[in-house]
């Protein structure tokens, strides 16, 4: 089986051997492995694809700065490759871990057939500090059934010129829900008082780019009653709030994106209190911000899901039916709703 390795930054690494097997996923902690081991290490996991990459083993040959990448990162993941392309698909991997953990973990560099290619060396310590005992939230079988699940989905959603022409409707929706919800992790660690309604319509844009059937077809209450199809079973008793924060999520992008938000700004800028002169900045509920979050992220897990189990052979009636369609058909089909709840629990129990 191919593999690609993806090296992190971080602190406490909670990792106390060199490396830990589970199933066909490894995890290194590269505190306790020099880096001429983990050459010799690694080759012999992902073996070179000839003869020139193991004499050239660094992508645009700069071994320096791979030293520097290397005392950087402290762990990483030895992980299936199920793409088929020459160096493998470091990205759908990539996907996967940030949408099971809702992390923007910052990769070093990576392995693959074509040698190590860096993506980063230098780090500040306020940066890695970001990043504390991530490897347990990985170490487990949860993350390695939700990766192996998901993974034939996220395979080929990037841009390939020689593949893109060929592409449907629903695989174009893929394409452009992945980058939506990769610019979604811009606002995970510098969130502004004075733009945070950008994030909310930013959700909301992946919300309709995933839910919608076709133009027109938006809207608060139908995005919502859609929502609650796909989650609504497994949350069962926190759904009702789940709808009145959308309901006032929605207000808020749409104060900001027809206008009013300015008047928010006006209402809500205050005075100190021991200087009427000066104001402070107005006051935003961020936690509020990071639920949403984590709900479009749910929706987007089942949504993926949804597309594995509905084009799967057994239910070819629905063969032709986007996801979106096939939802929205679970508001009055009760039997389609039920199949969308069973498939949507299981997928959910093992995110965090």
């Amino acid at each position: 089986m191919r593999k690609i390795f993806l090296a992190f930054p971080g602190w406490e690494v909670q990792l106390k051997s060199k490396i830990s097997k589970i199933n066909d996923f490894e995890f290194w902690n590269l505190n306790k492995i020099k880096k001429d081991e983990f050459i010799d290490l690694i080759q012999k996991k992902i073996k070179p694809l000839n003869k020139n990459v193991r004499r050239d083993y660094y992508h645009f040959g700069d071994p320096e700065k791979f030293c520097i990448s290397y005392k950087n990162s402290n762990w990483g993941m030895l992980l299936p490759d199920y793409n088929d392309g020459f160096d493998g698909n470091k990205r759908d991997s990539f996907l996967l871990i940030e949408l099971f953990s809702g992390l923007p973990l910052s990769i070093m560099f990576t392995v693959g057939r074509g040698g190590i290619f860096i993506k980063k060396y230098n780090i500040t310590e306020l940066e890695k500090a970001s990043w504390r005992k991530e490897d347990i939230k990985f170490r487990n079988k949860k993350f390695i059934n939700f990766y192996n699940k998901l993974y034939p989905i996220v395979t080929n959603t990037d841009w390939h010129a020689d593949k893109v022409l060929k592409w449907s409707r629903e695989e174009w929706r893929l394409c452009i829900a992945f980058l939506q919800f990769e610019e979604l992790f811009k606002y995970f660690r510098t969130k502004y008082p004075m733009r945070w309604q950008s994030e909310c319509s930013d959700i909301v844009s992946l919300y309709e780019i995933l839910l919608s059937r076709k133009k027109n077809d938006n809207g608060a209450y139908k995005i919502i009653q859609r929502i609650e199809i796909l989650l609504g079973s497994f949350y069962r008793k926190e759904m009702p709030t789940i709808k009145k924060e959308l309901k006032k999520f929605y207000n808020f992008r749409n104060d900001f994106v027809h206008g009013s938000y300015f008047d928010h700004l006006k209402k809500e800028t205050k005075s100190y209190p021991d200087d009427e002169s000066m104001a402070q900045m107005p006051s935003v509920d961020f936690r509020f911000l990071e639920r949403q979050f984590n709900i479009v992220r749910k929706v987007f897990v089942v949504y993926l899901f949804l597309i594995k189990k509905f084009k799967h052979k057994k239910i070819q009636k629905y063969k032709n039916k986007s996801i979106s369609e096939i939802i929205t058909d679970g508001i009055m089909d009760v039997k389609i709703r039920t199949l969308i709840q069973k498939y949507s629990e299981e997928i959910l129990k093992l995110s965090i």
